[in-house]
């Protein structure tokens, strides 16, 4: 394959217009952002568009149709700008807005490179060595630019502080200003930007130093995936389900592991590929493992959807995996077609699985796709067809989860559904934070529990409804080993709990007022009270407590008084 240079001529100038550059806009953005607080839609989209627009322009800027640049950086500002102003402002976004806006700067930073390529060209032209190239010297200026940012920043508070010290606190009064802040910030981005873009040789040896560093660790990588998809059909996938619910998460995460690292070995093109059989042989290996990995993680996605239905973090769940299986099924077929020449088949297909994922991601950020509607339609239906029971369905999710749609449902049921449904509706409806309607929708059900397995002395009887709910929003009875002191009528109760297994014994009060509601009283501690009987083997007292061996006794103590009041603990 023809080797391209990818040295552009040096632009001395450049560094300092970026930096000039930079500290406009970083002005721009604070005013625009009001000093960082605002809430109308409008100030934070034109910020959003200014700074995607600025680096977008800082990065792909050349001498070389510098007018391309430009306006491929303002169409991306515009697209991320456009993308903010359909979420509106962030303090009102549900689960699916964020991920959005994930999915517009997902789709800017993977056609950067691709842009650059073409600029290069001067025409539609998609060539995988540069867009290699440059898709890693891009990480690698980013990472150098962002040390050199806080470099700067740094420099410039310690030279605030140097000049207070001889009484000039002009530089440490401008620090406290945040347009002055974003000034700095902007300059040094678009600075740092700038001389590193004219040394294009260094970024060069800097991106060849962290392949070689990440290569290095491809062989440790596709030994532990390999056994781990080989333990597999021994240890079944059922333990993948018990330990832990971030089962995709870690798989995904170990997939883009294996990704990075297996581009890490074959390099940009041929010439630059590892020499070494072990890395060649490991770089095969982790091409091959992403496969099974990514079923195995669509099948965990799957069978959470099938138990709780669909949610918009499912959804963009569901879309990772299948776009982790589209680009693990390329590497599988790039082995089978190439072997040990494979890596001249996943380098093209790294372009086209790119601009894949660009058009994708460009998609799903816009409206037309709406995540949260469809998880409405599908969690009504499993409430509404008794699929799920009222009192266990996630009104808490449907109320800020689902954006728009959700309320819209929940308006429904609230003037339409039944009776049970209308009243946990408006619950919902009249809910402002989201931990609120959790905790309210939980405790009937952590009532329910609490009375099925809490210990009442001295005699086993049921527990009032409104002692059993304020025992569940307590701590004592959370772990579940819980007994209660109480007679029926009785206007106190005294609830003894352990919160963990070496935990001693712990005592809460509840005195029921005069309109029958219990609330907790403050006990005094065995350690303030009597504390020459610490030391107690928590095992003894559970022991006790579960054979019934507890009572409440009145007793006499001795305190010291002055002026009629307590001055001391008792004795």
């Amino acid at each position: 394959m023809e080797e391209r240079n990818m040295d552009h001529e040096a632009w001395p100038a450049r560094a300092a217009m970026l930096a000039a550059l930079g500290a406009i806009l970083g002005i721009v953005i604070d005013r625009l952002l009001d000093g960082g607080d605002t809430h109308e839609i409008w100030r934070a989209s034109a910020a959003s568009f200014v700074a995607v627009a600025g680096i977008t322009f800082a990065v792909g800027l050349e001498r070389l149709r510098w007018l391309w640049s430009a306006l491929f950086a303002l169409a991306c500002g515009a697209v991320v700008a456009l993308v903010f102003y359909w979420n509106g402002t962030p303090d009102g976004w549900s689960a699916d807005e964020g991920w959005r806006m994930f999915a517009s700067i997902l789709a800017v930073a993977i056609a950067v490179p691709l842009f650059q390529s073409v600029r290069d060209e001067g025409r539609w032209s998609l060539r995988s060595p540069e867009i290699h190239a440059y898709a890693w010297t891009n990480l690698v200026l980013w990472g150098a630019v962002c040390a050199f940012t806080l470099i700067s920043f740094l420099l410039s508070h310690l030279l605030a502080e140097l000049f207070n010290l001889i009484g000039i606190g002009l530089l440490r009064d401008a620090l406290r200003n945040s347009w002055f802040v974003g000034m700095i910030v902007g300059a040094a981005l678009g600075a740092g930007v700038g001389l590193l873009r004219d040394r294009d040789k260094v970024l060069g040896l800097l991106q060849r130093v962290v392949t070689t560093v990440l290569s290095v660790l491809a062989p440790v990588l596709a030994t532990g995936l390999v056994l781990f998809v080989l333990a597999l059909p021994f240890t079944g996938l059922q333990s993948l389900w018990d330990k832990t619910s971030a089962t995709t998460p870690i798989l995904l995460l170990a997939i883009a592991g294996a990704f990075i690292l297996a581009n890490a070995v074959i390099g940009n093109s041929p010439e630059e590929e590892a020499k070494g059989r072990a890395l060649r042989l490991s770089a095969m290996a982790l091409g091959a493992v992403m496969a099974p990995l990514a079923i195995v993680a669509a099948l965990s996605t799957w069978l959470r959807i099938d138990q709780h239905g669909l949610t918009p973090e499912r959804l963009w769940a569901l879309v990772f995996v299948l776009v982790v299986l589209a680009v693990s099924l390329a590497y599988l077929w790039a082995l089978v077609r190439g072997r040990f020449d494979w890596a001249g088949q996943v380098r093209p297909a790294n372009v086209r699985l790119a601009v894949g994922i660009c058009i994708v991601a460009l998609l799903l950020a816009t409206p037309l796709i709406d995540f949260g509607a469809i998880s409405t339609r599908d969690q009504i239906a499993r409430l509404q067809s008794g699929k799920v029971a009222p009192e266990k369905f996630d009104w808490a999710a449907l109320r800020f989860d689902f954006g728009p749609s959700g309320v819209r449902a929940l308006e429904a049921l609230q003037r339409q559904g039944a009776p049970k449904l209308r009243q946990l509706a408006a619950q919902a409806l009249r809910s402002k934070e989201r931990w609120a309607l959790t905790e309210t929708t939980a405790v009937p059900a952590r009532a329910e529990r609490v009375q099925g397995k809490v210990r009442i002395l001295p005699q086993p009887v049921p527990l009032p409804p409104e002692l059993s709910r304020i025992l569940a929003t307590g701590s004592i009875c959370a772990a579940g080993d819980c007994t209660v002191f109480w007679q029926p009528g009785a206007s106190e109760a005294v609830a003894i709990g352990f919160g963990c297994p070496e935990c001693a014994a712990g005592v809460t009060r509840l005195v029921r007022g005069p309109e029958g509601d219990w609330q907790t009283m403050n006990v005094e501690s065995p350690a303030q009270a009597f504390p020459q009987q610490m030391g107690q083997d928590p095992q003894a007292q559970r022991g006790a407590v579960a054979a019934g061996r507890v009572e409440i006794r009145d007793v006499r103590r001795r305190q010291v008084y002055v002026d009629g009041q307590p001055v001391s603990g008792t004795f």
